[in-house]
């Protein structure tokens, strides 16, 4: 199996500038953005919650569909061939600390204030860890998850599992299981597929459209209902009900108003994520065009940019990789343009004004 490279643009790391950069979160946006940076001859470092690099692509997209050796073998390359330094288990936040899938393996918690002052620049690739929600009675019941909640705990287990150490993570059960899923994307096909393989004993897909508007697409909702997999579009779900824990779904189907019901042990709402920005009070990214000053993906802060899901929300792979190498682009380019003066820091009273702003975030 041929290792991914995300230091394509150099076949050997060159001569270092003297200039440390911080990216943090270690997806597709953050691998491919601290790769560009190492060819541009950046000391870069790179902070992730979890205990190995990857993101969504190995904690949140089963291995059948991407094998995580592949991306463990890339992080290895850039560590070893190009100096990149990891931190895993590193958490960059502020005070108020908002909980999310990951933050089981977190063992240290710094600041981007902190980082500001180590680095010449830092680019934020935390991606969309944040589910979307139903937003029904009986969604806290116990066995009724978010695909995220669901998909993660199962690779996070098998990505972190030692026969000294309990688990940090537990994974739902489902074999012999009744199982709801809710969603037609790509994270409702997983979610499917991974409870065929535990050994659900009844899986129904639901879905608010019709099967010609999937987003995984007609060809995977077909082969999962050969599978056995029931089907259900055109449904609205209205509640959970249960005794402490699910035991049955309320929805609607098409333009009947009849209330249906349908017997569940577990429910999976795989209706996508929202970017997890880490400063959602001091960033707000969707002003970031004007907060940029003329600089691609630069934050308000000076030195700060953004790239990946984070920015755009959940995306394509491919679309991540792109705007992590165009956020390092200019990253290089504002850090070329603000030189750094003899004592190591910025003479630009501009860019000592925004690290004050920063404060304590």
């Amino acid at each position: 199996m041929n290792t991914m490279n995300y230091a394509f643009l150099c076949s050997a790391p060159p001569p270092p500038n003297g200039l440390k950069a911080a990216v943090v979160g270690s997806g597709p946006a953050g691998l491919s953005a601290a790769g560009w940076l190492a060819c541009a001859g950046y000391e870069v470092h790179v902070y992730d919650k979890l205990p190995k690099a990857g993101g969504l692509l190995v904690f949140g997209i089963p291995g059948f569909r991407i094998p995580a050796r592949r991306i463990e073998d890339a992080a290895e390359k850039l560590a070893e061939e190009y100096g990149i330094r990891f931190h895993f288990c590193t958490k960059i936040c502020t005070q108020d600390k908002v909980c999310e899938s990951g933050d089981e393996f977190v063992q240290e918690m710094t600041s981007l204030s902190d980082l500001l002052h180590e680095c010449a620049a830092v680019l934020i690739c935390t991606g969309s860890w944040r589910p979307r929600r139903l937003n029904i009675p009986g969604e806290d019941l116990v066995g009724v998850y978010t695909s995220l909640e669901f998909l993660f705990p199962l690779r996070a287990c098998k990505m972190t599992q030692s026969s000294t150490q309990a688990p940090l993570v537990a994974p739902p059960k489902v074999e012999g299981q009744r199982v709801a899923v809710i969603g037609a994307g790509l994270s409702a096909v997983d979610v499917v597929q991974s409870c065929l393989r535990l050994g659900a004993e009844e899986i129904t897909l639901l879905y608010r459209k019709t099967v010609d508007e999937a987003p995984a697409g007609r060809m995977e909702i077909k082969l999962l209902r050969q599978r056995g997999v029931r089907w259900v579009e055109q449904t609205t779900p209205l509640r959970i009900v249960g005794e402490n824990r699910a035991q049955r779904l309320v929805f609607t189907q098409g333009e009947e108003p009849r209330e249906q019901e349908l017997d569940v042990d577990l429910v999976v709402a795989a209706i996508g994520e929202v970017p997890t920005n880490p400063f959602p009070r001091e960033l707000r990214l969707e002003d970031i065009s004007k907060d940029g000053k003329g600089w691609l993906q630069m934050t308000k802060f000076d030195g700060v940019f953004v790239a990946g899901d984070v920015l755009t929300g959940p995306s394509k792979i491919g679309r991540a990789i792109l705007s992590g190498l165009k956020a390092a682009e200019s990253l290089d380019g504002w850090i070329k343009a603000h030189p750094l003066d003899s004592g190591g820091t910025r003479g630009d009273e501009e860019d000592k004004a925004s690290q004050k702003e920063a404060g304590d975030v």
